[in-house]
């Protein structure tokens, strides 16, 4: 039997590929917020109404940042959402 027996059609790329975010901790802890990531980050890779398929993988900022003054903060800006 040919390996081109085997064979079938390549996987999509889109659904195959991790898409990764990473949200602050104030973002995190509100579904509200969430979901509206969740939209946002859907519509953006193109299919604004469904996630089906797609490995979308979710962390909470872990890195930091000083400021010259000593200040502290989270690596990851918050965005305003839009309703």
């Amino acid at each position: 039997m040919s390996n081109s027996t085997l064979s079938g059609p390549l996987p999509d790329p889109w659904l195959v590929e991790a898409v990764n975010v990473t949200v602050p901790m104030s973002v995190a802890n509100d579904l509200d917020k969430m979901q509206g990531v969740m939209k946002e980050v859907m519509t953006q890779l193109g299919c604004p109404t469904c996630h089906s398929g797609r490995d979308v993988r979710i962390s909470i900022a872990r890195d930091f940042v000083v400021d010259a003054d000593g200040g502290v903060q989270q690596a990851v800006v918050p965005i305003r959402m839009t309703r």
